[in-house]
């Protein structure tokens, strides 16, 4: 079989196509021959050292795949061979093949290619999570989501379709005419000078009743004083932390010295606000029953057609580097897939 591999740390250059024995599934797996695996922003992370879920170095990157079953190990129902299924695993999903726990895969829906197939499980786990379960998201609720453009940022917009609560996108310029196709009515550019001006005035000054936040550092301070009474802050990302580790610094060491604006507790007890976080990796890591559940409950959406994955990109296995690269400088509009013949 072919793999992507993480060699060592640093740029997309270390990204190197090997070939493998193939896997074998044991007791309670299920083979897949893979022909879509997800790319998502934890990889890159993983590649420059940042990513504290990650195994250790050198390592298959990738949690979500598609593709077909080929063979199944024991106490797996036969029937599951031939299928057209999608699955997350948890690292090692940059492969060929790929065997997984049969709880981990699911059908594919029959409307859904196989790219469409590895854009579900990450985006959508995490947005279901942010939006539902964290958020409590409803109807007529003010929502903000950073990183509107992103594979995480187009599934909360679908929630917040779906429950009739009211979406405003930040995202950079340039993705602000595809947004507007989407659906979005109300952007605005984080990089604007009047970042904070523009967004009070969107909300007449009533402030947000939730904030989807994958940015950090002063959008979390920001944030909080852009919350409605009884609003919600959930953070899911450090985008901006990101950007400051590429200058050399250690990892957390800026969190860790207090200047990245730690919540105060009393503050949100005067202000009846709740501030969360969610990570998809350390949940899984504890148990994937959740995630299970969640994610059927997510193809029970998918079916009446309230949730479409939308596909950005498809690279071949071969083109990593340049797939890597494209997602590092924030050019997706939705999700980006390697996909394998």
């Amino acid at each position: 079989m072919k793999q992507v591999w993480i060699t060592r740390k640093g740029g997309p250059e270390v990204l190197r196509v090997k070939e493998g024995p193939d896997p074998s599934p044991t007791e309670g797996e299920v083979l897949i021959e893979v022909k879509a695996s997800g790319i998502n922003f934890a990889d890159i992370l993983s590649r420059t050292g940042r990513y504290p879920e990650a195994p250790p170095l050198p390592m298959v990157p990738g949690y979500e795949v598609s593709g077909l079953v080929t063979e199944v190990g024991e106490k797996v129902s036969k029937e599951w061979v031939g299928k057209r299924v999608f699955a997350t695993s948890f690292f090692g999903g940059y492969s060929s093949k790929v065997c997984v726990p049969q709880e981990q895969v699911f059908l594919l829906p029959e409307k859904f290619s196989f790219s469409q197939g590895a854009a579900i499980s990450v985006n959508y786990l995490t947005a279901y999570a942010l939006a539902l379960k964290l958020g409590h998201l409803k109807s007529g609720d003010r929502a903000l989501i950073y990183s509107a453009g992103g594979g995480v940022g187009l599934a909360l917009y679908d929630f917040c379709k779906m429950v009739g609560a009211s979406p405003v996108g930040v995202a950079s310029e340039g993705k602000h005419k595809k947004l507007k196709a989407h659906g979005f009515q109300f952007l605005v550019d984080p990089k604007s000078q009047n970042f904070e001006n523009e967004l009070r005035e969107i909300t007449e000054d009533r402030g947000f009743d939730i904030i989807f936040d994958s940015h950090g550092g002063t959008s979390w301070s920001m944030g909080l004083r852009l919350l409605s009474p009884l609003g919600r802050l959930i953070a899911f990302g450090a985008f901006n932390y990101f950007d400051e580790l590429k200058s050399g610094k250690a990892w957390r060491s800026d969190i860790e010295q207090g200047k990245w604006y730690p919540v105060d507790i009393f503050d949100l007890t005067q202000e009846n606000n709740l501030v969360g976080g969610f990570n998809l990796a350390t949940l899984w890591k504890r148990s994937f029953s959740p995630l299970q559940v969640w994610l059927t409950e997510i193809l029970n959406l998918i079916e009446i057609g309230n949730l479409t994955p939308t596909l950005d990109r498809e690279f071949s296995f071969e083109q990593v580097a340049d797939a890597h690269q494209y997602l590092e400088n924030r050019q997706n509009f939705g999700k980006v897939v390697l996909v394998f013949p």
